[in-house]
């Protein structure tokens, strides 16, 4: 009877701490579990704020709060089973959402760069040089963006500046358009330089120049003439850059010299063999054509009135005119100066001008504006070249 006692105490002894064993095993589990379940939602909540959408998380969310591993500690199912497995599943589904969220935004950023790209590309003549030269700074700034929030808020931001870059763009383009004549008028002035100055590569722009004039007064779609006015820009860059590079190194008389270029209706002012000044010019009329040949200045006036050397009646004779500054360089008939016109509208100097009601009856006619400088910068003796 003693040794059925004593078994059944050792029996209950061993079942006692069989029990406090199992019970701090699964304590223990549960604890751990527990810590690494609250890691976990911690960084969901983490991932939510860097730009993981919800619904991506949810799975895993519900697939926790669902788990078996929800039950207390004291369960049985922590004494077989620890939680190991279905933690790492989490940990794993958790990591492949996080990669999936930065690659849908990288795609968006390689989208939005691409966008950013053509429209550089389409708007090149217009943009400002500052704005062509962020496009690698965008590429920097998106490729050091470590969450999908951070690359999506730069990839937003990219777009809007791309729609606000080519709406600018746009508006600048129109304006160029609506600018159009103007610009032509003067790329031809420019043009027309660089042929009186006999600048390598005028014969060219000279073409270009009245292929786009041709073009442009053909009255094309607005497609057609917001690609010619691209053109126009772009020759009239060329033209200006070829201008300020051959200034020098003319071959014209040392010290100061006016060469008058009839066929261009130019006029170039140099100095020391670089031109200093040009303008384009109205000379004479027909049957009174500006002679052509080397003169000099010889006489200066300011004011002058001038009066016909023809008498009332005759084809020649005009009204009293008066300008502002005038050069007398030669004294065929009555006299050949260049001079300014103040009744000349401002536009109607240039070719072909000899042959409208406003050429003269032989002398050079040129803007208020540069007449009044080379009165001060052409002394007595400054040598006149015209040319046909």
């Amino acid at each position: 009877m003693r040794s059925s006692s004593l078994a059944l105490a050792n029996l209950a002894m061993i079942v006692a701490v069989t029990g406090v064993t199992l019970a701090a095993v699964g304590a223990g589990r549960h604890t751990d579990f527990t810590a690494q379940a609250k890691t976990l939602e911690q960084r969901w909540s983490e991932m939510s704020s860097e730009g993981v959408g919800p619904g991506a998380l949810a799975p895993l969310e519900t697939a926790l709060r669902t788990s078996s591993y929800e039950a207390p500690w004291w369960s049985p199912g922590w004494w077989n089973d620890p939680g190991t497995s279905f933690l790492q599943s989490l940990k794993d589904g958790t990591q492949a959402i996080w990669d999936q969220a930065i690659s849908d935004a990288r795609a968006y950023a390689t989208s939005a760069l691409v966008g950013w790209d053509v429209m550089v590309e389409h708007n090149a003549a217009v943009l400002a040089a500052p704005t062509v030269a962020t496009s690698s700074t965008w590429e920097a700034r998106i490729a050091t963006a470590t969450t999908p929030a951070a690359i999506d808020t730069l990839s937003t931001e990219l777009v809007s500046q791309t729609a606000a870059e080519n709406h600018a763009a746009l508006l600048s383009a129109t304006a160029d358009v609506a600018a159009l004549p103007a610009r032509l008028r003067q790329l031809m002035l420019n043009a027309d330089q660089a042929g009186a100055e006999a600048i390598p590569g005028a014969t060219s722009y000279l073409a270009t120049y009245q292929r786009l004039a041709t073009a442009v007064a053909a009255k094309p779609k607005s497609t057609a003439l917001a690609a010619l006015s691209v053109q126009v820009t772009a020759l009239q860059s060329t033209v200006s850059s070829a201008l300020r590079r051959d200034a020098c190194g003319h071959a014209v008389p040392s010290g100061k010299a006016i060469v008058i270029n009839l066929t261009l209706q130019e006029v170039v002012f140099y100095q020391n063999g670089c031109a200093l000044q040009a303008t384009a010019v109205t000379s004479g009329r027909r049957n009174e054509r500006t002679p052509t040949g080397t003169f000099h200045v010889f006489h200066k006036d300011s004011p002058v009135l001038f009066t016909s050397w023809a008498p009332r009646g005759s084809p020649y004779w005009y009204p009293p005119e008066r300008a502002n500054y005038a050069l007398e360089f030669t004294v065929v008939r009555a006299g050949i100066f260049l001079h300014d016109a103040p009744w000349e509208p401002g536009g109607a100097f240039g070719p072909g001008s000899q042959n409208t009601a406003n050429a003269s009856h032989g002398c050079v006619h040129a803007p208020t504006s540069v007449m009044q400088w080379a009165y001060s910068w052409a002394p007595l003796g400054t040598p006149v070249i015209v040319v046909a």
